[in-house]
């Protein structure tokens, strides 16, 4: 696994941020059509001023993955000269997405879903899949979500923030009509979106009922390591998948703490990482 320091290869300094990925979109797209493979392009640039406000940067490229297809597409970047930078298991608490690194292209995330959308992955990708569009990106037409499908996505992805000003949902909010909303929450039922939805609108307490509920005030509000780590077992399908999840927040997440440092974590560095963490707890715990 490769790190990222601050500092940019050669490559990346002679061209801009957001020309170059603007051209990291293009080219992923590209590697895509070689191989066969549904991407669609979500977040970021390509989504544009119809869903974020003006003057909202992007520093990598999103990209989601029919997930049949998800193994066939890291074979393809790895081939390019990709390198991973955090895998599905060590990305986020969701598993859903790994980040790559290449010295030209810079950052992207390969995502197989999207947190908050739909109950099965393969049927919620043909659902975006059904409705996409076309956009031109470093002269290259590249696939991404429909304009309704975006803006829902900004929504979605928001309710994995949990500060308590999202300024992504309080665009969209005073950018579309009452009409526009209600058709938006129409889709919203047809992705399976409820609660994420909720979550990002402040509203997830209408939802106590569902099993979900917790993850999701967990990812949206500030609370508790003890009570977000509560939700993620409870959250676990089965009995095999709540010990892994056990398992996974007392190991230090090695792939964060090398992006984090800008190098590989020595044994000193992880042991370090794993008493800091755990003494923050105890002293909540005295409290």
């Amino acid at each position: 696994m490769a790190s990222v320091t601050d500092s940019e290869s050669p490559q990346q300094e002679q061209v801009p941020l957001k020309a170059r990925i603007v051209l990291s979109h293009a080219h992923l797209q590209n590697l895509a059509e070689r191989r066969g493979i549904d991407l669609l392009h979500v977040k970021g640039y390509i989504f544009g001023q119809d869903t974020y406000q003006e003057q909202r940067t992007s520093t990598d490229v999103d990209v989601l993955i029919r997930p049949s297809q998800v193994e066939a597409f890291i074979e393809a970047v790895l081939e390019a000269g990709w390198e991973v930078m955090t895998t599905f298991e060590t990305g986020s608490d969701f598993h859903h997405a790994m980040t790559i690194y290449h010295p030209t292209w810079g950052l992207a995330d390969i995502h197989r879903e999207f947190p908050g959308l739909g109950k099965n992955p393969e049927v919620t990708f043909d659902r975006l899949w059904s409705q996409r569009r076309k956009k031109v990106m470093g002269g290259y037409p590249c696939d991404t979500t429909s304009l309704q499908d975006s803006r829902l996505i900004v929504y979605v992805h928001s309710a994995r923030s949990t500060s308590i000003v999202k300024p992504d949902v309080q665009y969209l909010d005073e950018l579309l009509s009452a009409q526009e909303k209600e058709a938006l929450e129409v889709r919203v039922r047809e992705l399976e979106a409820e609660l994420a939805y909720a979550a990002a609108l402040g509203r997830i307490d209408q939802y106590q009922n569902q099993k979900d509920y917790l993850v999701w005030k967990t990812a949206s509000e500030k609370t508790s390591d003890l009570t977000r780590w509560y939700a993620r077992v409870q959250a676990a399908p089965s009995l095999g998948a709540k010990v892994q999840t056990v398992l996974d927040i007392f190991r230090v997440n090695k792939d964060h703490l090398a992006m984090e440092l800008g190098h590989e974590p020595s044994k000193q560095e992880i042991r370090q990482k794993f008493f800091s963490r755990f003494s923050k707890l105890w002293r909540k715990v005295g409290k």
